[in-house]
């Protein structure tokens, strides 16, 4: 594993989509968006010529997809979605799918594709995708296709047999050389880090843990190991705002 260098940081905007608003992106995923896109310009092929299908797992309220998209314009983006069966009022919408933001009812893909594919040529229609089940057809109806994977604050508010499903899916979903980019509070040789030497994300696993006793924060380590039967390795890792972990794994 090697750490991330070598090309030069390029300038990002940060486009808002002027769309009509039926969900509220949350202060912390528009303060993630514009460090993960400028990771993902340094760690990935150029975006003029990068191209190939893209699926993002845990779309949410579609905050980072505003930037990607316009980022790489010649991938295809499929954004997906955990759907509940049955509709959480804003309130519990946390505490019961680790969910952040303002959603409104159940038609969650209806309100991604508002900043998705109804904004972006390069956006597919949103597909439900609960990680802890057999993915959709809209995916595996195309293995070994996707050249992108992404996911961001996701696995430590869910099962870990979200973790297992989750690579167990992308190894069937990317193609050879296909990049899968992970992105979070992680923890490193069983240890919580940040800046604070790993106090505050101690504390969120604590609140997490109290919240859900199957959520918590998960070890790099544990990551590479349920990766690795599924053909894929850990590249590169690096330390990213708020004691958060941008992690780069490529299919072999």
């Amino acid at each position: 594993m090697a750490s991330i260098a070598g090309k030069t940081e390029p300038p990002v905007s940060d486009p808002v989509a002027q769309v009509p608003i039926f969900q509220q992106h949350h202060p912390s995923s528009l303060r993630n968006r514009i460090p993960i896109l400028k990771m993902m310009l340094k760690v990935l092929p150029d975006s003029d010529t990068f191209n190939g299908l893209s699926l993002e797992i845990a779309t949410g309220t579609g905050s980072l997809l505003e930037v990607v998209a316009p980022a790489f314009p010649c991938l295809t983006f499929q954004p997906s979605e955990f759907v509940p069966d049955e509709a959480t009022s804003p309130e519990e919408q946390w505490s019961k799918h680790g969910k952040i933001g303002l959603r409104l009812g159940l038609d969650e893909l209806s309100n991604i594709n508002d900043h998705g594919c109804k904004v972006f040529k390069n956006c597919l229609p949103a597909i439900a995708l609960d990680l802890s089940k057999p993915w959709p057809s809209a995916v595996t109806e195309k293995p070994g296709t996707f050249v992108l994977l992404i996911c961001s604050n996701t696995l430590h508010i869910t099962p870990w047999e979200c973790s297992e499903g989750f690579f167990r899916g992308a190894g069937e979903a990317l193609a050879s050389g296909g990049n899968l980019i992970l992105y979070g509070p992680f923890k490193v040789d069983g240890k919580f880090i940040g800046a604070d030497f790993g106090e505050g994300n101690q504390k969120f696993d604590e609140k997490l843990r109290s919240t859900n006793s199957a959520w918590g924060i998960r070890d790099i380590d544990d990551l590479v190991k349920l990766a690795a039967p599924c053909g894929i390795s850990l590249r590169s890792k690096a330390d990213m705002p708020a004691n958060n972990l941008f992690l780069h794994f490529v299919k072999e």
